[in-house]
């Protein structure tokens, strides 16, 4: 024991006594090997090596919980907007905190320390796997993650058995002192055991193959909505769960053989008050579906969830209180405020993810399909729960800042734009924007350029237009029948859910062709030319549409040019550069100057004149109704929502679910909304005013 504490002592006296840290046996090994001259400068090495040496584990393991920190707070952006500086802080964050903690975990296990410091390490071992385990709001952080389960459950074995050796050497080297830190070591080590297995079990029960897989054993679960009480948005939220299991099955074409048109109530609940009420109801359900690709929430909301986040507290808690009165003479100061931190922050994020779970509608949804439990009664027949959740609502910072709580699950309304004529006649970029340019990817800088600064916000206005007329075509492709007559005709008869079947009533109603991208290139510049050659026929009464209009073709051409995987069919971005390419080199031929619109108008023109000498052909349009710009408006509006339908239903499963994390899409919102419309059908009598769902 005199030797360790004596070891032990020259250790510590090494790292904090500056120049007095080499033994004078190793000052004279290096004086020796170095020469006279060499002494110093090899005193100096020999010092830098032993200080990083030392506080290298103590920075990892603080950049370890830093990491844990920023993804508690800033993973739910990527549910709206993943975009800007905090998405790529969140990046970073989910980068270092996997790279740190295994660092950590390999040099505690490898590395060659002292009695004292190995009970101090072995102390940090477990925070470092609840710090790998990630928190509650993000485990994946693209789609690519779940494909790579198995890989997952490899590395949660390595990183596993290398936390128990590390608690392991402080058991079997211990002489007989520090028990209680021993015993705190062992309880939070069996918590990040959980929490990162935890971690695992959901990216692979987030895999859509996985799920495909074993939807084919036991049905999606159906959850009855017909008791909830609330109003607004938390009543909009609970229906959504009672839907969800219409969004998951489109997810991964799942087959259901019941016949949900037995309930003419539901169907009259969901559509009898228009499109507005039902995309609420959509955007909350792939909210709800964010929630199971990229996140605990099927993990977290079992029965072995809730006893872990109800332990996770106490045990940490308990953690605390055993330190608090472990003797620390011999501890650094340092270590035992890098202590201090990680309890304090772990029993905080605790008790935040209890609170979580409890008041989740999640909770809700999971209690109210068991009715047996009682659990159940206790909970939800009571009330206990609703007020329990009213409470800790009332602590919500979105609240506090008169925001509603649950508004964080709508979509965030933006929309990419691209415009080919803008593009060919703008001038160049800023500075900012080229240095920009060369430190990215071209798919970031895309994205950047197109969607993150010049994206449009679509307003309730253009909202209203839009999501009516897509309405009218859903009422065309599905209207309401019978339940005798929809057995025979509906894709309920057969099986759902096979992608196929299911939009061929709204193939026949659109009439949809082939040669996709190149069809939106083609309208796009058509409409942009009638729109830049009409406006001095315009109208005010007019202008609304024209917004829709301006709004769609720009956006479906930023899918054409930065998202093509969103669109069905190949990935191919040669079309639109071969496009603009050609417009270039007409606008360059010309030599023409003068303002933006000058050059857009000129080069507008030159193309009707091609269109005339039959050198390219500009439209489909019918003639007849060229000279009426209502009636051509009106056309054009049609014909690009017909466009932004077919994009919707006919692009893949997974391109749909890569876009949930990164803020959504409108064509996924339209896909949904023709999901629903095919399976309970569309009442004639559905009233098109805002409303709210029930009574």
């Amino acid at each position: 024991m005199t030797e360790v504490a004596g070891a032990t002592s020259t250790r510590r006296h090494a790292t904090d006594g500056g120049a007095e840290a080499v033994s004078s046996g190793e000052m004279g090994a290096v004086a020796e090997g170095r020469g006279g001259g060499g002494g110093g400068a090899g005193g100096w090495l020999n010092q830098t090596s032993l200080f990083v040496n030392d506080w290298a584990i103590r920075i990892v393991v603080l950049c370890s919980f830093a990491a844990h920190l920023v993804l508690t707070l800033f993973a739910g952006i990527r549910r709206r907007k993943a975009t800007g500086v905090r998405a790529l802080v969140l990046w970073l964050a989910y980068q270092l905190g996997g790279w740190a903690g295994t660092y950590a975990l390999g040099s505690m296990s490898l590395g060659r320390t002292t009695q004292q410091q190995q009970q101090q390490l072995a102390f940090w071992a477990p925070f470092l796997l609840l710090h790998l385990a990630g928190p509650d709001n993000i485990t994946a952080y693209s789609l690519e993650d779940t494909v790579l389960a198995g890989r997952q459950v490899l590395t949660v074995t390595v990183q596993i058995l290398g936390a128990s050796y590390v608690l392991y050497k402080q058991i079997y080297n211990r002489d007989g002192g520090g028990s209680a830190l021993l015993w705190v070591s062992v309880v939070m080590f069996a918590i990040g055991i959980a929490k990162y297995v935890e971690r695992a079990v959901a990216i692979r029960q987030a895999n859509l193959g996985k799920m495909r897989s074993s939807n084919k054993k036991c049905k999606l679960g159906k959850r009855s909505f017909g008791d909830v009480k609330e109003v607004g948005n938390e009543r909009t939220l609970l229906v959504a769960h009672g839907l969800l299991h219409i969004t998951k099955g489109a997810f991964i074409d799942h087959s259901d053989d019941e016949n949900p048109l037995k309930s003419d109530a539901a169907r009259s609940q969901i559509f009898g008050h228009g499109w507005e009420e039902m995309c609420r109801v959509v955007e909350m359900e792939l909210s709800l579906m964010y929630d199971i690709l990229y996140t605990k929430v099927a993990v977290v909301h079992t029965w072995f969830g809730y006893i872990i986040r109800l332990a996770s507290p106490v045990v940490s808690a308990t953690a605390f209180l055993l330190f608090w009165f472990q003797g620390k003479d011999e501890q650094r100061r340092a270590d035992v405020l890098i202590t201090y931190i990680l309890m304090v922050g772990t029993i905080i994020l605790d008790v935040r993810w209890l609170l979580r779970a409890m008041v989740s509608t999640w909770t809700y949804s999971f209690l109210n399909n068991r009715p047996d439990c009682w659990f159940h009664a206790a909970c939800l027949s009571s009330g206990r729960w609703r007020l329990l959740r009213r409470l800790v609502l009332c602590l919500d910072p979105c609240r506090l800042l008169g925001k509603e709580p649950t508004r964080y699950r709508m979509w965030s309304g933006t929309v990419g734009q691209y415009n080919l004529l803008h593009e060919c006649t703008h001038g160049t970029i800023g500075m900012f924007g080229s240095l920009l340019k060369k430190v990215v990817s071209d798919d970031s800088w895309m994205e950047y350029q197109y969607h993150d600064a010049r994206g449009l916000a679509i307003s309730s206005e253009v909202r209203e237009l839009l999501f009516q007329q897509i309405w009218e075509q859903l009422k065309t492709a599905y209207p309401a029948a019978t339940v005798e007559k929809t057995n025979l005709l509906s894709c309920s008869s057969l099986g759902y859910a096979g992608s196929a079947w299911k939009n061929r009533e709204l193939d026949e109603a659109m009439n949809f062709a082939h040669a996709f991208q190149e069809t939106i290139l083609i309208w796009h510049i058509a409409t942009d030319i009638f729109l830049l050659v009409s406006r001095q026929f315009a109208s005010p009464s007019n202008s609304k549409q024209v917004q829709v209009i301006m709004a769609l073709s720009n956006y479906m051409a930023f899918l054409v040019a930065v998202r093509p995987s969103m669109l069905p069919g190949l990935k191919l971005r040669s079309l639109y550069k071969e496009t603009h390419k050609a417009l270039v080199e007409i606008l360059l031929k010309e030599g023409y100057s003068g303002s933006l619109i000058e050059r857009k108008e000129k080069l507008a023109d030159r193309l009707i004149e091609m269109e005339k000498e039959k050198q390219v052909q500009i439209s489909n349009a019918p003639k007849k109704v060229a000279f009426d710009i209502s009636l051509m408006l009106d056309y054009i509006f049609n014909a690009w929502v017909r466009i932004l339908m077919y994009a919707s239903v006919r692009c893949t499963l997974d391109s749909h679910a890569k876009q949930l994390a990164c803020g959504g899409e409108l064509t996924t919102i339209v896909w949904i909304l023709n999901e629903h419309a095919g399976i309970f059908r569309i009442p004639g009598d559905a009233r098109d005013e805002t409303g709210e769902l029930g009574t």
